[in-house]
């Protein structure tokens, strides 16, 4: 029997609609708008995104900016993360302040080690494997999990446990940070500086 058109037209939107359960089972993608607040004013903003397909989780994050202390302060910063069936794989960061490149570091995982690469100098690190980076605390909250690497200090740091749902890590420069979460999603990032004090909002997600 000969397939009539609208029996065709039929058969194809029931394809499509398939095809788009199928693709959206395998890939999904959420993201996270942080306003940065200093003493109640807004400074800045911070963009997180996270998509996950099949066995990889890729992570982005990009923050600007800008605000007064004794001078004006101008600030970019751009981080990403991929991890392969919860390892990482390779990650980036690059930070800029007032036009200075400070930083511009790249890890990728080759033969169960990383390479760490920073502009002309590679080294080669071999605590492996990394689960669990900085830019993951965006993603993920750190239940029972007691540490948490560092892709610009290149180390891993204690994850102290302050409260329920409310967790603080401290820099090796003593500075630290306290992030919270409700219902295990990032709510509140207190960055405490030497010399300030400020808040990543979560505005929507």
């Amino acid at each position: 029997m000969l397939t009539t058109p609208h029996r065709l037209l039929k058969q194809l939107a029931i394809t499509v609609v398939l095809t788009v359960f199928v693709l959206a089972g395998f890939s999904q993608t959420r993201s996270l708008n942080f306003q940065i607040i200093r003493n109640e004013n807004k400074i800045g903003t911070v963009r997180f995104s996270e998509n996950t397909s099949g066995s990889i989780d890729s992570l982005k994050m990009e923050s600007n900016v800008k605000t007064r202390f004794i001078f004006t302060f101008i600030g970019y910063v751009k981080e990403s993360a991929t991890f392969r069936n919860g390892v990482l794989s390779e990650s980036s960061i690059y930070r800029k302040f007032n036009g200075d490149e400070k930083a511009n570091k790249q890890h990728k995982a080759v033969n169960s080690q990383y390479v760490i690469s920073n502009g002309e100098i590679s080294m080669v690190m071999k605590d492996y494997p990394i689960s669990y980076n900085m830019l993951s605390l965006y993603s993920k909250e750190p239940v029972n999990i007691s540490t948490v690497y560092s892709d610009n200090f290149e180390k891993f740091l204690s994850i102290q446990k302050l409260d329920t749902h409310k967790y603080r890590i401290t820099l090796p420069d003593d500075n630290y940070n306290i992030y919270h979460y409700i219902d295990g999603v990032l709510n509140r990032v207190e960055v405490h500086h030497t010399f300030y004090t400020v808040n990543f909002v979560l505005v929507n997600q």
